[in-house]
């Protein structure tokens, strides 16, 4: 069964990167910093989105809009804190990056299971205005929902797992699972296309930056019978507002082995899933 590496840096990538190289770090020190950013992983930790969410700097919460679109990104992969410890720091009064050792619990989309993730990650503080200070935390989305819509076309199933909604690009989690009998070939940088019932209309990002482009995906996926392989489609969108949208996503073309012409598969009524 062929698996993209995306099981464990999906839920990483809730923190704003991949497990980070350590550099040489300070002590943490002992002072209001320290005290902000203790309280916010543990808030985390809690589930205390609520508390974490008026934590962040006003860019942040600007950002995520409200409490909820918070709690949404780390929902949308059951990510949970389990435990954290403060390596050390980086930085001045005026501002300083925290490194923290975190074990979380999280979903693991691709297959299905729950696992766990210990990773090194950075949390920014900052001081602001009139004293005080104010998490700053980027690299997230503003708001995400997990998904278990799926279509099953020519013997290829496209199954959304999760959508993440950025400033400028809407990040598309999906599992394609070849369950007939010859090869069949997915080209979904072609023409693959995200809607959503407010007219929208989404186009797939292309480009040679394999950070908003997969890989895998771009160059064409030959599934085997019984094979399967999860990754992500960017599309490109102009900032949203807040209200919530149902999406449809066709993915196209692909080609079964054998087969004279290319199909596509549509997958409609793409919303959170009913937890």
């Amino acid at each position: 069964m062929k698996r993209s590496a995306i099981t464990c840096a999906l839920a990483v990538a809730l923190l704003g990167a991949a497990s980070v190289p350590v550099p040489k770090l300070s002590p943490a020190p002992h002072n209001g910093q320290t005290a902000v950013v203790t309280t916010y992983l543990r808030d985390m930790q809690k589930g205390a989105y609520t508390d974490a969410f008026a934590l962040l700097n006003d860019e942040a919460r600007a950002y995520y809009r409200n409490a909820a679109n918070f709690r949404s990104i780390y929902d949308a992969d059951g990510y949970r804190i389990q435990k954290f410890t403060l390596l050390g720091a980086r930085g001045d009064n005026n501002g300083r990056v925290f490194f923290a050792r975190e074990t979380a619990s999280f979903h693991d989309h691709a297959r299905d299971l729950d696992l766990s993730v210990t990773a090194t990650v950075p949390v920014g503080v900052i001081t602001v205005k009139g004293g005080g200070y104010r998490i700053k935390d980027p690299g997230h989305p503003w708001r995400a929902f997990a998904s278990n819509a799926s279509v099953q076309v020519d013997g290829l199933r496209v199954a959304v797992k999760k959508i993440s909604f950025f400033a400028r690009r809407i990040e598309v989690v999906a599992t394609f699972a070849n369950l007939g009998d010859g090869f069949v070939t997915v080209l979904p940088y072609s023409r693959s296309i995200l809607r959503d019932d407010a007219g929208g209309l989404y186009r797939v990002i292309e480009t040679k930056d394999w950070g908003l482009t997969d890989k895998t995906l771009f160059l064409g996926l030959r599934l085997a019978p019984n094979a399967q392989y999860t990754g992500t489609l960017n599309f490109e969108t102009v900032p949203l507002d807040n209200r919530p949208r149902t999406f449809s996503l066709t993915v196209a073309p692909a080609l079964r082995e054998g087969a004279d012409l290319p199909f596509s598969v549509d997958i409609p009524n793409l919303q959170p899933a009913p937890g």
